[in-house]
């Protein structure tokens, strides 16, 4: 699988073969940040939600498989120097962060990620309906899409939960 950034986009479908390879890598790359997420998360809640998460992720990678299946197109990942650069940061804070603040450093960071991959997969179904893709390319994308905004919900719910809560009490002077 290729890996290398694009060389030159001359049209439209291009760009979202672009965009599309690029969202393969991402969710592939997010199955394992979501598993180390999981098993160093400290909040029980935190930790189920990120499982639950990667294995929804793996979804979206048979998705995004079945849109290049559907434009006869072998899967491809090209790099992604937004998820990149949020990766280094996560492992950045990972080996800054002693106790439950790795808590409050990873719902940040996928709160980011989940905004992110909406963005993106918003993108990808416009460009698909402006190029006249049928539901067999855009439902997989929406799909995906409408999973990354639940998660969002879910994420941003988190932020005011009771034991979420203590945590910002006890890490905040008063």
């Amino acid at each position: 699988m290729d890996t290398t950034s694009a060389d030159r986009i001359d049209d439209f479908e291009e760009l979202f073969h672009h965009k599309l390879a690029q969202m393969y890598y991402t969710e592939q790359e997010l199955v394992e940040t979501l598993d180390e997420m999981a098993i160093n998360a400290t909040n029980d809640k935190m930790s189920e939600g990120f499982a639950d998460h990667r294995d929804e992720t793996r979804t979206h990678v048979q998705r995004l498989e079945e849109v290049f299946a559907a434009l006869d197109r072998p899967a491809e990942r090209r790099e992604d120097p937004v998820l990149d650069a949020l990766e280094q940061e996560r492992q950045t804070l990972e080996d800054a962060i002693e106790d439950d603040m790795l808590n409050m450093a990873y719902l940040n960071a996928a709160m980011m990620t989940e905004r992110i991959e909406m963005t993106a997969y918003e993108g990808l179904s416009t460009m698909a309906k402006q190029i006249g893709y049928d539901e067999e390319i855009r439902e997989p994308l929406e799909s995906n899409h409408d999973e990354e905004e639940s998660t969002y919900r879910e994420l941003s719910a988190m932020q005011t939960a009771s034991d979420m809560k203590s945590l910002w009490d006890r890490l905040t002077p008063s």
